[in-house]
């Protein structure tokens, strides 16, 4: 899922360049925890991602969202009378149009062998926002409503677990709970269903990685967008904010008229770095195949400044994705390819 706004800042950060390990700076690194993610098939085909945690003793199947900020929590999971309020009431959005309002409260949350007091909310109401009032909430009802359910009676999750590096009004909860730095591995279509997040991973752990370009490098900023092009074979490319996101599949061009050489099963490109050129990194895939959640659309969305391109799980099929919360950087170590699927291209790697 996004929280979507953005401007395209340039910055001037190192990328395309192999590194064989990003160093610790002055961070306490912490020992490695290795946690399954698991697919999650809801019944329209919508693929999501689920690790389980604990949140007050109490274990929760959690939504994994790269796209989002803040762990959030639905009511009837945890007793409200024994938490604690440390914040006041928020109300957080998403792109589809859900709303999650209710107060901030801190509790102790663990993440495998990771656990610490941290902050999150405590949801007492579900809502549409007013640019999309018929949001997926609006379709059942609350006592059935899962989020990342896609408006489904009994499906989703009863928690969201928000862990992109943006800013937002509550904290990256994997940073609450003392991780630096994490690496996501997502299963993939006709492979094991079970994939893997690392907490603190090692330096020899993190051997490979290529940072990718920021579309905004600041600490501020209000999404993780990196600098990316979106081309078919037979078209000119779309350069614009890319956002790389667990939370939202399939591909969507923004604000820009895509021509007709979107069609089911035209090879096409993203590449990373803001350029064309074919030596970059990138993702080679074909559109509209599930095994690559390739379906593409071209969106208008009025609460976008200007194009944006949403890759949804393209980069994660083809690559290890490694967030560093303490330099507010993401890299990229590509993936052996499998069947039918998409493929990482370009940098050290052969077409």
């Amino acid at each position: 899922m996004i929280r979507d706004k953005t401007s395209f800042v340039i910055i001037c950060l190192a990328a395309g360049t192999q590194v064989a390990a990003l160093p610790g700076g002055a961070q306490t690194q912490s020992a490695s925890v290795q946690v399954p993610i698991r697919e999650v098939d809801l019944s329209d085909g919508t693929r999501r991602y689920a690790i389980t945690i604990k949140v007050d003793g109490h274990p929760i199947d959690a939504g994994l969202d790269t796209g989002s900020v803040g762990l959030r929590v639905l009511p009837g999971v945890i007793d409200s009378a024994t938490t604690k309020e440390v914040g006041p009431v928020q109300r957080y959005g998403y792109g589809v149009g859900t709303t999650l309002e209710g107060p901030v409260v801190r509790t102790e949350v663990s993440v495998g062998d990771l656990h610490k007091s941290a902050r999150w909310q405590d949801i007492r109401a579900i809502g549409c926002s007013a640019a999309r009032p018929d949001c997926p909430a609006l379709h059942v009802d609350r006592r059935q409503f899962g989020i990342q359910g896609n408006g489904l009676a009994g499906e989703g999750f009863r928690a969201i677990l928000g862990v992109g590096l943006a800013s937002a009004d509550l904290p990256n909860p994997f940073q609450e709970i003392g991780a630096h730095r994490w690496i996501v591995e997502l299963p993939r279509p006709g492979e094991t269903p079970i994939g893997k997040l690392i907490l603190n991973p090692s330096e020899q752990q993190i051997i490979g990685f290529t940072p990718l370009l920021l579309a905004d490098a600041h600490r501020t900023r209000s999404n993780d967008a990196v600098r990316a092009c979106l081309q078919h074979n037979d078209g000119k490319p779309v350069c614009a904010p890319t956002l790389i996101d667990s939370g939202a599949p399939g591909i969507e061009l923004v604000n820009h008229r895509a021509d007709n050489g979107w069609t089911e099963g035209t090879t096409a490109r993203l590449t990373f770095g803001g350029s064309t050129d074919t030596e970059a990194m990138g993702v080679r895939f074909t559109v509209g195949r599930r095994m690559q959640a390739s379906r593409f659309n071209a969106v208008a969305d009025p609460r976008v400044e200007g194009m944006r391109i949403r890759s949804g799980l393209l980069a994660y099929f083809a690559y290890d994705v490694l967030y560093d919360a303490d330099r507010g950087t993401i890299a990229i170590r590509a993936r052996p390819a499998y069947q039918d699927g998409v493929i990482a291209v370009g940098g050290s790697h052969a077409d």
